[in-house]
């Protein structure tokens, strides 16, 4: 299972490796719409989407000559990277960039369930390690990883929807602006209710918190005189 698991990573390595090197602005774009600054340069970003996927193939290859725990941690490191890059695309509401143009719309579920599988798989293989001889029993059991990110990746798709930044700025303004009302506004959006409260609610609840600040203030200015 492990070397199917290795198989299996390696051939979405290459995959993801190789646009990279053709089309590198799809990774610039991504790093800026995520949290790289406007002054950094488009050549730049565009260098670092080609260093990474040099990298990939370079892992890729690695986990199919050479195997073992080593370069299973370097699977791992890569992969928890790519996870935590997916985990700031979504809270931005953005494009995660991820298989080029495949997704170019708001990272979400679907990204956050694949990446994840695909983590846990790297994990596995950062414990365990594996030998490189390969065989048949090596490609089924790399058929049935691929089968199962597939079929996580649709249920993370339908559990959890894509929230856009237009989406996300809708919930903020109608959501009561303290920490338990964006929380409570985070999970209605996961719930997949996008349209959670309504303006007119906001509307009074700001009213009544500013009522409640002016008794505050009123009380303590009393207290003060006193």
């Amino acid at each position: 299972m492990t070397q199917g698991v290795a198989l299996a990573l390696a051939v979405l390595l290459a995959c993801a490796g190789l646009p990279k090197l053709w089309r590198p602005e799809h990774v610039a774009g991504a790093l800026r719409r995520v949290f790289v600054r406007r002054t950094t340069s488009q050549p730049t970003l565009r260098f670092a989407g080609q260093l990474l996927g040099m990298w990939e193939l370079v892992l890729a290859g690695a986990v199919v000559v050479l195997g073992g725990t080593v370069v299973g941690l370097a699977v791992l490191v890569t992969f928890l990277g790519f996870l935590g890059f997916v985990v700031a695309a979504v809270r931005k509401g953005a494009s995660c960039g991820c298989w080029a143009s495949l997704t170019e719309g708001p990272a979400g579920g679907a990204e956050l369930a694949r990446t994840g599988v695909l983590a846990a798989g790297a994990g596995l293989l950062a414990v365990s390690g594996w030998s490189t001889d390969y065989g048949w029993a090596a490609v089924g059991w790399a058929a049935a990883f691929l089968a199962v990110t597939l079929v996580v990746t649709v249920a993370g798709g339908r559990v959890a929807p894509v929230r856009s930044a237009k989406v996300a700025r809708r919930l903020e303004m109608r959501a009561a602006p303290t920490r338990r009302g964006r929380a409570a506004a985070r999970l209605a959006f996961f719930l997949g209710f996008v349209h959670a409260g309504t303006g007119a609610q906001r509307r009074r609840y700001l009213d009544a918190l500013t009522e409640e600040h002016a008794l505050r203030d009123a009380g303590s200015a009393q207290n003060a005189s006193a």
